[in-house]
């Protein structure tokens, strides 16, 4: 039986990848790396079919629709370094991706861009969109014409997509309510939680973890206001403003979600008489900036790198029967203080 490439890629304890590009002398792979693999590849007898691969290439490229509202989001910008990453690493291996970049998270903007990559030949899609029944429809649409779906960041349980590649958002608000408890013990937590959406299913599930975690360990705590800031950072800043112009006794703020961070902090600087204990989510330049500043005490981070590489690397097991049947990939809850960030 011949060697092929996923023999290689066992063998040397490297991915498909890999081993393509070694093989392929691409500078990508550092030389000892590229030497071992080339070893095995002899000792093993390894035969290329360099004709039959350029051929399929050219025949069997699988286009991925890449759908994201990353316009004005820097959260997105590690996201699609995972994804270049990735597509360097299997684009040779007939995976190619078409990006649609939007502003927001419009449902019907969104459809138009799936149709739109639809015409350009995408097959399979990456979504990361909120819950909204239009988008669900959709899923199960593009399902039914043989169409895989992967939701990126944020699922939509029940659809019929592939599967999902992002954080457990549960978990991320119960971390944070954790670390609440641990350094505001002591007295009675007057709570203001900032979301970008409340349809945001990921903003919504946080929320969800971050109180019953504070039920659960019996906190002496009041949501004093639960507050959308539209994910942009001037409106962010102006309803966090109203609502610590209405309620002064707010000490606590939990932002559920990533983008809007700068307008947060604006917010907290322009009313720094004030002292109270913040916690933000997605490791963003601002927010590291604002840890490092000791205007936000500590960010709970969700690997978005790594979500970003995920879903394409799912695409290329899935396009070639790669293991078993896609399964959901979640990504660790880590969370950052200030000496992270020196």
């Amino acid at each position: 039986m011949s060697v092929t490439l996923k023999d290689l890629a066992k063998a040397s304890g490297v991915s498909i990848g890999t081993v393509s590009r070694a093989l392929n002398d691409k500078n990508e792979v550092s030389a000892k790396t590229s030497e071992r693999i080339r070893q095995l590849a002899q000792e093993l007898g390894y035969i290329p079919n360099r004709a039959g691969r350029a051929l399929s290439s050219q025949k069997n490229i699988n286009f991925i629709g890449i759908c994201i509202p990353s316009i004005n989001s820097p959260f997105f910008d590690d996201i699609k370094k995972g994804i270049d990453q990735a597509l360097r690493e299997f684009k040779d291996l007939g995976i190619d991706v078409v990006i649609k970049e939007q502003e927001g998270w419009d449902p019907k903007q969104q459809i138009e861009a799936i149709d739109q990559l639809i015409s350009s030949g995408c097959k399979a899609f990456v979504l990361c969109s909120v819950d909204s029944p239009l988008i669900r429809n959709k899923i199960d649409e593009l399902e039914a014409q043989g169409m895989a779906v992967i939701l990126l960041n944020n699922d939509l349980p029940g659809t019929k997509r592939l599967c999902f590649v992002g954080p457990d958002y549960v978990k991320s608000g119960k971390v944070a309510a954790t670390m609440v408890d641990k350094c505001c013990h002591n007295q009675k937590m007057k709570i203001l939680i900032v979301v970008g959406y409340k349809e945001h299913l990921g903003h919504k599930n946080r929320v969800d973890g971050f109180i019953s975690e504070l039920q659960a360990r019996n906190c002496d705590y009041q949501i004093v206001d639960i507050i959308e800031g539209k994910d942009q950072d001037i409106i962010t800043q102006q309803v966090t403003m109203k609502s610590f112009l209405a309620h002064p006794e707010i000490n606590i703020v939990y932002m559920a979600t990533g983008s809007g961070v700068s307008g947060l902090g604006a917010a907290i600087i322009a009313d720094a008489e004030h002292k109270r204990f913040v916690i933000a989510c997605d490791e963003i330049y601002t927010t590291k900036e604002l840890v490092k500043n000791d205007i936000v005490d500590f960010v709970i981070c969700q690997s978005t790198q790594t979500q970003g590489y995920q879903v394409i690397k799912k695409f290329h097991d899935y396009f070639n029967k790669i293991g078993d049947d896609p399964q959901d990939y979640i990504v660790d809850t880590v969370i950052k203080v200030k000496t992270h960030f020196e």
